[in-house]
C-alpha cells in the first residue's frame, strides 16, 4: 500500500535574466592630484545587470551598525574573478527614476539561497 505523502523538500528560489533588469555600474574612487586635493575622481571598474529592491530588515540593520542608511539592495551576478565589489567602491543605478547619484556600497554578501549571486547593499550617511 502506497501513501501520496507531500513533498517538504526545500526549493531554492528561482531567479532569471528576466529579473535581472536595471543596469548598475561599479566605480572605484581616488582622491585627485592637485591644490585642493578633495577633488574625487571616479574610474569604472564593473558594469553589470542586476535586480534592485528596497532593503530588508536584515540589511538597514546592517547598515545601521555601520552608522549608515540602507537605501537599496542590489542582486547581481557573481562575477567571480572579474569583479569583487569592495566597501570603497561606490555603484551607480541607471533607473530614470533616480538621479545619477553614485551610491557607497555598505555591504558585500553571497546569496545563500543560490550561490549564483552576489547580494549588494547600498546607501549613503545619516544625512542622505
Amino acid at each position: 500500500m502506497s501513501y501520496n505523502r507531500p513533498s517538504f523538500r526545500y526549493k531554492k528560489p528561482e531567479a532569471q535574466n528576466g529579473d535581472l533588469r536595471t543596469p548598475l555600474t561599479f566605480y572605484t574612487s581616488q582622491v585627485e592630484e592637485g591644490v585642493d586635493g578633495r577633488d574625487v575622481s571616479y574610474k569604472k571598474a564593473f558594469y553589470t545587470m542586476g535586480q534592485v529592491y528596497s532593503p530588508s530588515m536584515k540589511d538597514i540593520e546592517i547598515a545601521s551598525g555601520k552608522s549608515m542608511r540602507a537605501k537599496m539592495t542590489l542582486k547581481i551576478r557573481d562575477p567571480l574573478a572579474d569583479y569583487q565589489p569592495e566597501n570603497q567602491h561606490f555603484v551607480e543605478v541607471e533607473d530614470i527614476r533616480l538621479t545619477n547619484k553614485k551610491w557607497q556600497i555598505i555591504d558585500i554578501r553571497p546569496d545563500f539561497d543560490n550561490r549564483d549571486f552576489l547580494i549588494v547593499i547600498i546607501g549613503g550617511g545619516q544625512d542622505v
